[in-house]
């Protein structure tokens, strides 16, 4: 009896220990790709989730005032929600490395397209729950599974943080420091990173590739903090876009680095006009299609820091009928599993977007994606 007893207790640890190392590979080698993950069981979120605390709120005591009220707290800087034109109040440094980017003329909001009679459904062969498919040189909805269901957006929240925060920081070479408080913010809530410390003086174009290859929550903070006085401020700008693309209006912000909020949400056929709007601004377009990036050398870094958009290097291994998918943003939350946003071009020339949400691990919904080009490409 004893025997077996010992036995089944090593089963038991070693089933215990698979799965933690399981969960633990999908955090390690999937950090690069997916973002912050809740660390209770609620998730981190505010209003309706009193555990939410924004930074400047839980660092600074600056009180418990909601992200959706346009006057939300600030940890210095001006407050952006009395800028009626969404612009930062700060006036940017111009300097050489200033941002040109060029944004292109819009065709059509992809947020208010409906299904027509050549609209496919999507259903078994992906194990995403919600998913759409775009053709973005016609304007059409070639296929779509819950498309105008609320979801959280988790990490696919940072596009429209890198969009906001390239419309607003025009010097790229201008470097801002990382303090303590976003690192300690940052390993509180258990967010992806970049890696950076506290010192470190990281320009900002580091930063914007920091925001979407490695998800790093330290950037995203950085930038908000920089552009707005705080990461509620830039809330307040971020929901100003979401009102001049017109989106739906179940499209909510109410974090800078999509940390689950139970008000935190929208559609994927928001999370498409989001990507479309980033794509057509040419400085976000470059950072959503690098795969690889070299931060340079940094007072902290002597050897700079590496970043890798993971799912647009995995899926190269994938069989997506002969389309080459050339950028994507993922996310991750327990409420909302894996999900991704991607744009390439299918085999027959077609110019596709793709959403996906909550799929059921980091492989899975890169193989989600993969046959939606497949099918529609």
């Amino acid at each position: 009896m004893g025997i077996k007893k010992s036995l089944c207790s090593m089963v038991l640890l070693l089933s215990i220990v698979q799965s933690t190392l399981i969960y633990a590979e999908e955090r390690v080698y999937g950090i690069s790709d997916y973002g912050p993950v809740s660390v209770n069981g609620n998730g981190v979120g505010r209003g309706k989730d009193p555990t939410y605390q924004y930074i400047e709120d839980l660092l600074y005591n600056q009180g418990n005032t909601g992200a959706g009220n346009s006057g939300s707290a600030n940890s210095g800087g001006s407050n952006p929600a009395a800028n009626p034109s969404g612009a930062s109040s700060q006036t940017p440094t111009k300097s050489s490395g200033q941002n040109t980017a060029v944004t292109q003329e819009r065709k059509w909001n992809l947020a208010k397209l409906s299904g027509n009679g050549q609209t496919k459904s999507i259903g078994s062969e992906v194990n995403a729950n919600y998913a759409v498919v775009f053709d973005l040189d016609q304007g059409t909805i070639l296929g779509e599974k819950n498309s105008s269901a609320s979801m959280n957006p988790a990490s696919m929240t940072k596009v429209m943080t890198l969009l906001v925060a390239v419309e607003n920081l025009p010097d790229l070479e201008k470097k801002i420091t990382i303090t303590q408080d976003i690192v300690d913010y940052v390993k509180a809530r258990g967010a992806s990173n970049c890696g950076f410390v506290a010192g470190e003086q990281v320009r900002v174009k580091d930063l914007l590739y920091g925001v979407i290859l490695p998800s790093g929550a330290d950037a995203v903070l950085a930038l908000a903090k920089e552009i707005a006085g705080s990461e509620a401020g830039f809330v307040a700008l971020m929901n100003k876009k979401a009102q001049d693309l017109g989106l739906s209006s179940d499209c909510k912000f109410q974090n800078a680095t999509g940390l689950y909020h139970s008000t935190h949400h929208m559609n994927v056929k928001d999370i498409g006009e989001i990507m479309a709007a980033a794509m057509r601004n040419s400085l976000a377009r470059e950072v959503l299609s690098t795969e690889n990036y070299q931060i340079p050398a940094t007072n902290k870094h002597e050897n700079g820091i590496k970043l890798t958009n993971l799912f647009v290097q995995r899926i190269k291994g994938q069989d997506t009928g002969g389309a080459s998918v050339t950028m994507a943003k993922t996310g991750f939350v327990r409420q909302s599993m894996f999900c991704a946003v991607s744009s390439g071009k299918g085999a027959n020339g077609k110019n596709l977007l793709v959403v996906t949400g909550y799929s059921s691990s980091t492989w899975q919904c890169i193989k989600d994606h993969a046959t939606l080009y497949k099918r529609f490409g």
